[in-house]
């Protein structure tokens, strides 16, 4: 991200946070807690990159004391916005929302360089704008694997010729599928399965009398499609009825990270429009990140707003993972027909399901009911990966390093369970991030969401 600070810009910082609420900066009372849970400080070993010395940098921009220069944005971009300080902190210290707040403040009073203003403009607020233009994206991708491109790179002499990052991005590669499931399923009302009377499951499952509608988000719309299939599909095997509005958007997680609240907002009152007029149970999101997003869409719209009006509470707490949602129909599930054999998983924590959404113990109580299913938790589970969004993308260097701590987590987790070979994360971003990590290290082991691995141990099937 670019740190020029625009020259003609004379305003006081102090001023900047004036329409902001920013008071919630005054519980951090400096402990120190948090260091230790820090990927980028433990990386770095530097107080300017710990959350206690973001805060100390955020104060000092709110209360005036600082500007907007180069040594004080620098630090505030190189955090991850994993959270893990969040769940440290004994305060209660909402430090996502107050540097996502204060990046917005940023992207607004400095300058860009042309090679930002062009990718934000082709990126954010041109490709995960249109659906046409997601499509277009997975095709070509989908064809440039089909091609054996990225193998060509990854695995034969070419690697050695080219930018380590850009190797590395090979296998960041998502598993493109050439086709908006949303698009796809627009407006469906999609009943709950019948089970076959021969498997004599339960009459019970098929009366939960729940209609919930399913986030697909924008990458994950037109990718890793076994995600959202596994997903419609369980969600179908416990009774529930189940909706994909046609017109929901990204949720603009990406965007809040980077500083774009004007794009994030204009998906929110989109998304907000598709959903709430259905009147759903709940709305299901399976990727950590965005559910995360999608709970936090009051802190985009500044107090006593038309938009700040609208009922956000309300939609905010419609929200659910799909692991948690399944947890609270753990006796319906046990109804189902669950493959029996022994089989050794990895259970890895989503940094936006465990320290942003608060969830860790249900989804991990879920996967464990499954019959014959061992599963164990790395053993630096509540670890970040290094994806952050695109954080791998614009600080690759720095990801590594966090995502290199990851992998080692992995190994020592493996040598203890030399039998698994899967491992499981319900975040897409983490789960690209640390399949990366696996295959540039040459380790066999496949990773995979949650809810493919439950559909697999399924012995009926569904198809949307």
């Amino acid at each position: 991200m670019n740190t020029e600070v625009s020259e003609n810009s004379t305003v006081a910082s102090k001023a900047l946070f004036r329409d902001v609420e920013f008071d919630n900066i005054l519980k951090c009372v400096h402990c120190g807690l948090c260091l230790d849970s820090c990927p980028t400080y433990r990386e770095l070993a530097d107080e300017k990159d710990s959350p206690r010395g973001r805060l100390y940098l955020m104060r000092g921009l709110w209360e005036g004391e600082l500007e907007l220069k180069p040594q004080v944005i620098e630090p505030l971009n190189r955090c991850i916005d994993c959270r893990a300080c969040e769940s440290a902190c004994p305060s209660g210290v909402p430090f996502g929302e107050l540097l996502e707040k204060t990046r917005g403040i940023i992207l607004e009073n400095k300058s860009q360089s042309l090679k930002e203003r062009l990718s934000r403009a082709l990126l954010l607020k041109g490709l995960f704008r249109s659906t046409a233009l997601m499509i277009a994206a997975s095709r070509l991708l989908k064809l440039y694997s089909a091609l054996g491109l990225p193998k060509l790179i990854t695995k034969t002499f070419v690697g050695k010729l080219l930018p380590k990052s850009f190797v590395f991005q090979q296998h960041l590669l998502p598993d493109c599928s050439g086709e908006s499931f949303k698009q796809k399923h627009a407006d469906k009302n999609f009943l709950p399965l019948q089970a076959h009377e021969s498997q004599k499951v339960d009459s019970q499952i098929q009366q939960t009398n729940l209609k919930v509608g399913m986030f697909t988000g924008c990458i994950m719309d037109v990718s890793e499609k076994a995600i959202h299939n596994s997903t419609l599909t369980l969600l179908r095997h416990i009774g529930c009825e189940v909706v994909i509005p046609g017109n929901q958007v990204c949720c603009g997680a990406l965007h809040v990270h980077s500083g774009d609240r004007k794009t994030a907002r204009e998906f929110a009152v989109k998304n907000l429009a598709a959903f709430e007029p259905r009147n759903l149970d709940a709305t299901i999101t399976n990727a950590a990140g965005c559910g995360a997003q999608l709970k936090e869409y009051n802190h985009l719209f500044a107090e006593g707003t038309a938009e700040a009006q609208k009922n956000w509470r309300g939609f905010e707490n419609n929200i659910i993972d799909v692991l948690e949602f399944l947890s609270r129909y753990a006796e319906k599930l046990k109804k189902l027909p669950f493959r029996e054999e022994e089989d050794t998983v990895l259970y890895d924590a989503p940094c936006h399901l465990m320290h942003a959404q608060k969830v860790d113990e249900n989804p991990r109580k879920l996967l464990s009911s499954l019959p014959g299913v061992n599963l164990v938790t790395l053993t630096e589970s509540n670890w970040c990966c290094g994806s952050g969004g695109i954080y791998n993308l614009v600080q690759p260097d720095l990801s590594n390093a966090v995502l290199e701590r990851k992998i080692e987590s992995v190994r020592q987790t493996l040598s203890a369970n030399p039998g698994a070979s899967s491992i499981v994360t319900g975040n897409p971003g983490c789960l690209y991030q640390i399949r990366a990590g696996l295959r540039s290290n040459d380790i066999d082991l496949r990773i995979l969401h949650p809810a493919v691995y439950m559909m697999e141990r399924l012995k009926i099937n569904g198809s949307p």
